[in-house]
């Protein structure tokens, strides 16, 4: 994996800085780098076939451990979620078929699952390795230099580490695999644009078994940064952590945002102005976002970086307050390392203004799917890669997205891109969130819904303001009220759910409609 030489040089030289702290619980540069050590002789001491090892820790203090030692050469890590449907994890392992299943001794519904699937499984938090050294307080690598170079060997390969998932919470999540050279070459680029050698800590407060914190993770674990993580999202929480530690950097999704200023309005006086980096990634940030944010981290530099589980990073935006309406109109610029173009559906180049499909050429593309590949959601060809994402590059080779192909609705005749509605409401005085999907429409197709939360002056004008600012075909043709919001693990909005709680408005008294003629 393509960290393991970073965190062995931070073993050495600072021993005994923090290296990771999960929920309260810490480990050292030195403790991290001997436990991973000491996990992999036992993982390599067992006979493998397929040479992966899944890993359902959750948020755990074992996590980072279990990382290093699963995808040091020659090892394939394959990241689950334990708070998968166990429908889907029994799915998932079944065709992993993995050499060894990494868990928490108290997660009985999976070890059972393991039983059933006949698959070795290991409870990190009971294992006690029996080689490992008496005290954490031996040299790093000096009393095995050939398992050291084993450990760190062929991060720059592009042979696999990694197997993960997209997000998937109606179906079973796509599989794909990922190359150690597609994420070193991501560190190399990003450590300068993300500042990452001027943030001392980071916090990322979601789930690690996501891409998001996964990354953050080991991004931070190059920089030789210390991680903080939660052991579930805990707006309130995840303040006071940042209050405590000063912590220095945080990454997000978009709601998260939301969350953290929601816990900050039943408070007084919250400020953090040690806070100087803010990354948001997962989802467009929009307006309302940048607000939130500004008030609770006013001296915090905010970036945003948009990408996809296949392709890795695309853009970049370090957003500018003084131009901020037009600094949120893009997704910044193109990610070092890496070449967007903007094709016609024939793979035709666009000039510079016209939309079409957003095409990448880069280190970071995936290396393919196990399975679920459709042909649509990812596609290959001698000039890129895309995740069929439109959009077009301004004079200035700033990147605006409009949308996914398959968030384009057809009403009356008209194609109507989800995502433009959905930023405008977004962007509107008094909105906290909004979310714009498609319902069936009868012969008409399909028909935009906007769910939105909002103080009560916003929600009473919204039609009105809509109908100021969008063409009448893009007009929401239903708005609805909310101040609850179902959410995945990541904390992203689960857009499926709200469809049905739209399609059963009756069962659901959370939701109320607002008058389109309102």
């Amino acid at each position: 994996m393509p960290v393991h030489d970073r965190v062995q040089q931070h073993a050495q030289t600072r021993p005994d800085a923090i290296a990771v702290d999960i929920d309260g619980q810490r480990l050292s540069w030195r403790q991290l780098w001997l436990r991973s050590l000491a996990l992999y002789q036992h993982i390599h001491s067992q006979p493998a076939a397929s040479g992966i090892v899944a890993i359902a820790t959750g948020n755990d203090i074992g996590f980072p451990v279990c990382w290093l030692a699963a995808t040091a050469q020659p090892g394939v890590a394959a990241i689950l979620d334990p708070q998968l449907p166990q429908a889907q994890l029994q799915d998932i392992l079944t065709r992993l078929a993995p050499d060894l299943l990494l868990l928490k001794s108290h997660d009985r519904p999976l070890i059972a699952l393991a039983d059933r699937l006949a698959i070795r499984w290991l409870a990190v938090d009971d294992w006690q390795p029996s080689s490992a050294p008496a005290s954490d307080d031996v040299p790093p690598v000096a009393a095995t230099p050939r398992l050291f170079e084993a450990f760190t060997a062929g991060m720059q390969d592009a042979t696999p580490f990694l197997i993960n998932f997209t997000s998937g919470t109606t179906s079973l999540p796509k599989a794909f695999s990922r190359s150690r050279r597609s994420w070193r070459s991501s560190f190399e680029n990003g450590e300068a644009i993300f500042g990452l050698g001027a943030a001392p800590s980071t916090l990322f407060p979601g789930p690690l078994a996501h891409g998001i914190g996964l990354y953050c993770l080991n991004e931070t674990l190059y920089a030789g940064g210390t991680f903080y993580s939660m052991g579930r999202w805990q707006p309130a929480a995840a303040l006071d952590l940042m209050a405590q530690l000063n912590i220095a950097r945080l990454v997000v999704v978009p709601t998260m945002i939301n969350g953290l200023a929601r816990a900050a309005s039943g408070a007084s006086n919250v400020s953090l102005p040690t806070l100087k980096q803010l990354l948001s990634a997962g989802a467009k940030l929009e307006l309302n976002h940048y607000r939130q944010a500004r008030a609770l981290f006013p001296l915090a530099t905010m970036q945003e970086y948009y990408g996809a589980s296949e392709l890795g990073f695309i853009a970049v935006n370090t957003l500018d307050d003084d131009n901020i309406s037009a600094s949120l109109a893009t997704v910044g610029l193109a990610f070092p390392g890496t070449t967007l173009s903007i094709r016609d559906d024939n793979g035709g180049l666009l000039p510079p203004g016209q939309p079409g499909t957003i095409w990448l050429q880069s280190e970071q593309i995936i290396n393919g799917y196990l399975w679920g590949d459709d042909g649509q959601a990812f596609v290959r060809r001698a000039w890129g890669a895309t995740v069929a994402d439109i959009g077009w590059l301004d004079a200035q080779q700033r990147l605006h997205v409009i949308g996914r192909r398959g968030n384009m609705i057809l009403s009356g005749g008209n194609n109507i891109y989800l995502a433009e509605i959905e930023s405008l409401i977004k962007s509107l005085p008094g909105v906290i969130e909004a979310v714009v999907i498609a319902v069936a429409d009868g012969d008409a197709g399909q028909k935009a819904v906007a769910i939105i939360e909002g103080s009560e002056t916003c929600l009473q004008t919204l039609p009105q303001q809509c109908r100021q600012r969008l063409a009448k075909y893009k007009l929401p043709r239903h708005y609805f009220r909310t101040e609850s919001w179902p959410l995945t693990a990541s904390g992203k909005i689960k857009r499926a759910d709200l469809a049905e709680r739209i399609a059963h408005r009756d069962r659901h008294p959370e939701l109320t409609e607002i008058p389109a003629r309102g």
